[in-house]
């Protein structure tokens, strides 16, 4: 468990940048909450904190899909696995990495929501579940990225992760029944953010969170059993 956790840090460490570009976001919504009419603005308010909150699900995907590829591309995974650390490993800490860098970010913006969008009269708990929503989209979203990262560049592996996680449950969604898109529930929790509003916060639904944990252990099962027969010894351009 411990080389799991460092490699996590590491992870978090290396992507401090990203990381801090996206908690300026939440600074901007902190800043408007304070110069601004909270009441009569709320409604852009609510609009802006939406958009950031779906920015990490993307973000998410890039994390996982370029992980592997990184350490790669700089020859750290030889030197890591070299260390009697197991590839199962390995992978739960880049998960457990890109869970912690979004994890960081959903705490915040949490905060910064409950605080803005709690005076306008938007349900606290609402926000929370939102958070958690968000929280284990990210989970799943990077995990998934991160298995076809296995065997993928990074460009095929985002495009193959968004196809999977967005573009067919979307169109399932659409075409067949809304229950469809909980197969992928990635897509069914980012819409679930997309569609509440101060009219309609919407109803905690813990289902597709559930679901989501679930497929997040799954993925990462069948990551570690694909990564297994990967040469990593390889040079990637």
């Amino acid at each position: 468990m411990k080389p799991a956790v460092l490699i996590g840090v590491n992870f978090v460490r290396e992507q401090r940048w990203p990381i801090f570009v996206l908690l300026l976001w939440i600074l901007l919504i902190a800043f408007l909450g304070l110069v601004g009419d909270i009441v009569r603005e709320r409604e852009d308010l609510l609009f802006l904190f939406k958009q950031v909150a779906v920015y990490v699900v993307f973000f998410s995907v890039f994390f996982g899909g370029s992980a592997i590829y990184n350490e790669r591309k700089t020859r750290r995974i030889l030197a890591v696995l070299s260390k009697a650390v197991g590839r199962q490993q390995y992978l739960s800490g880049l998960v457990l990495g890109v869970t912690m860098a979004c994890a960081i970010y959903c705490f915040s913006l949490g905060l910064t929501g409950s605080w803005t969008l709690g005076q306008a009269g938007f349900p606290i708990s609402q926000v929370w579940f939102l958070m958690a929503g968000v929280a284990a989209a990210c989970m799943l979203a990077g995990t998934v990225a991160l298995m076809f990262s296995t065997f993928l560049n990074p460009f095929f592996g985002v495009s193959a992760t968004a196809l999977v996680l967005l573009a067919l449950p979307a169109m399932a969604s659409r075409f067949l029944s809304d229950q469809w898109s909980y197969i992928m529930p990635v897509y069914s929790l980012t819409m679930t953010v997309l569609r509440s509003s101060f009219r309609s916060p919407g109803s905690p639904s813990w289902l597709p969170i559930g679901l989501a944990l679930v497929e997040t252990v799954a993925f990462w099962v069948l990551a570690a059993r694909i990564f297994a027969y990967v040469d990593i010894a390889v040079a990637v351009e």
